[in-house]
Parts: structure tokens; sequence; C-alpha cells
């Protein structure tokens, strides 16, 4: 079962060399979940190959352009091609406003559009379904910000093949015998369910943590994630620069992955003042090995059957 994200865009305020403002697609199982939506996110979904379709969730971190003037054209490509689907969009106060004025203007949506307002500062359950359950996580920025943590939904047990023709298991029995249930033969013999499945791997779990300062309240609250994205946008030389403006450095970022101890640490919101994105990779690795660059079109997954990081960028 599938546990991946794709980077749409990866860099700050403006576009440049390649790289577009901030936007992320993370699938799970059967669903996908958009997370910011800067600048030419569906050239990129497009590009990148993204079943737009299956998205029925988008998540936005803040209210700052880089991260939400894609989204009006994303809907309006969705009404063109004829979506019926509801769509959730979870965000801080101030983005239905936006939304809603400039579709009074140019037109409305054939699709149900309903806005969740995320409260500032708060680690809180904002969504739940069959796959996942995602919480907001508090950033320090310059205008209310919350990050994401994706948590996958603890999955079934897998049903021993072998038991079924052994114990002559109907099909019928099989859905509860995977939600934990023993079994209990004609004879009346009981099977227990340890003897019968196997248990399922652990649930993955991704968080991302969007334009923030270096905040150490993150810590435990993205402890042990396989991914964590944290925001990267200067290098270390301009430390000061990054406090000022609400931003980290490929350091400390590395740095809150390390205490963490999280699995994978991926970099981005990269300033346009870098062409050569090396030094980021460098500076982090020297903190976190495990670390990698965040580029429009990287994909990095984690397998069903690992844990911590396993899974490899592409």
């Amino acid at each position: 079962m599938r546990f991946e994200l794709t980077v749409l865009g990866s860099n700050s305020a403006l576009p440049a060399y390649g790289r577009f403002p901030t936007a992320q697609v993370l699938a799970v199982r059967e669903r996908c979940y958009l997370i910011d939506c800067g600048e030419g996110a569906q050239m990129r979904m497009s590009e990148f190959g993204i079943r737009q379709g299956r998205i029925g969730q988008v998540f936005i971190s803040h209210l700052h352009g880089d991260h939400i003037f894609g989204l009006i054209g994303w809907l309006a490509s969705l009404a063109l091609c004829s979506r019926e689907e509801p769509l959730d969009i979870f965000a801080p106060a101030g983005l239905e406003e936006i939304i809603r004025v400039q579709l009074k203007y140019t037109g409305g949506l054939p699709f149900p559009l309903a806005f969740h307002t995320i409260g500032p500062g708060r680690h809180a359950l904002i969504f739940e379904d069959s796959a996942v359950s995602v919480y907001s996580l508090p950033l320090a920025h310059r205008i209310p910000a919350s990050g994401f943590l994706f948590r996958e939904r603890e999955r079934p047990r897998n049903i021993r093949p072998e038991c079924i023709e052994t114990f002559h298991i109907p099909y019928q029995a099989i859905p509860e015998i995977k939600a934990g249930a023993d079994y209990r033969m004609e004879d009346g013999r009981v099977i227990p369910n340890a003897e019968l499945t196997l248990a399922p791997p652990p649930p993955r779990a991704y968080a991302y943590c969007s334009d923030t300062a270096y905040y150490e309240a993150l810590i435990p609250l993205v402890r042990g994630v396989d991914l964590l994205y944290h925001e990267s946008t200067f290098c270390d030389e301009l430390a000061a620069h990054a406090a000022e403006t609400g931003h980290s450095t490929a350091r400390q970022a590395a740095t809150i992955a390390l205490k963490a101890g999280v699995g994978r640490l991926i970099l981005g919101h990269y300033s346009s003042r870098y062409k050569n994105l090396e030094p980021f990779l460098e500076e982090a690795r020297s903190v976190f090995a495990a670390t990698e660059l965040g580029l429009d079109g990287a994909r990095f997954e984690v397998a069903p059957e690992h844990r911590s990081g396993v899974g490899e960028a592409s």
C-alpha cells in the first residue's frame, strides 16, 4: 500500500531556477492530499502524473501568496473538468473570504467547497478518514501558520492463508478475524486470533513543517516520524536574517530532525538567492545524515514493511 510524497514546488516567495513555489501531494493508499498550493501547482500535478480526481482534501499552512496563489486556478480547472465530488480545505481564517470573492466575480463551482478553519498555535486532530489522521502543528512564523502531521491509520491484521484451509474458515468470517476476532469452529474449539493472523506493518507518518523559525516545541510532536519536511529557506550564514523573517536554515532543520529522531529529513522552501542547492545538503548532512533535497518532481516513499526512513527518494 502506497505512502508517497511528491514535491510539486520547492522554492520560497519567487519561482526561480526551475523551482516553483511550495506545493506537495501526499498519497496514502488510494487517497491523495494536497498540501499548500503555490503558483503553478496544477501545472506540476499534470507534469508529474498526479491523479487530481483523487484529491479530496487540501491543507493550507498559511496565507502568504507563495502557498495559496495556485489554488483559485486549480479550482477553476477542476470545474472545467466537471468535478462533482466535494472538496474540503483546511486553512487559517481568511482563506475562505479570499477564495469566495474570486469565485463571486469569476464564476462558481459545480462541486461543494467546504472550508475548515485551523486555530493558530495548536496541535490538534483536524481531519480523519479511513487512510490517515491529520493533526495541526504550531509553527513560529510572521503570520498565523500551521504545519501538518499525517499519521496512517492502523491497517487490519493479515490472515495466514494456510489457516483458511486448515480450519475450514468460510470467507464470511475473514473480515471479523482480520479485525481481531477469534474463530469458533463447528466442534466448539476456539482458535485464538494470534494463531490465525499476522500483525500489520506499523503505521507510517509524515510531518510537514512549512514556514517557521527554529522552534523546538515541534520536536516532541514530530518525534519518530518516517518523513519530516522542514523548511530551510537559507543557509547558516544568514541565520540572523532567517530569525528576523520567521524562517529556518538547513542546519536548524537538521537539528530538529536529529533531536526528534525522525527517519528522513526533506529540505525545501529555498530562497531564490540560491541557484546551487548543494550547500544546503552539505550543511544539513553535517548534522543529520539522512537528509535529502526536496526538489520539484522528487518523490519520497515509505515502503509498507519498513519504518524509520527506509523508503527511497527518486
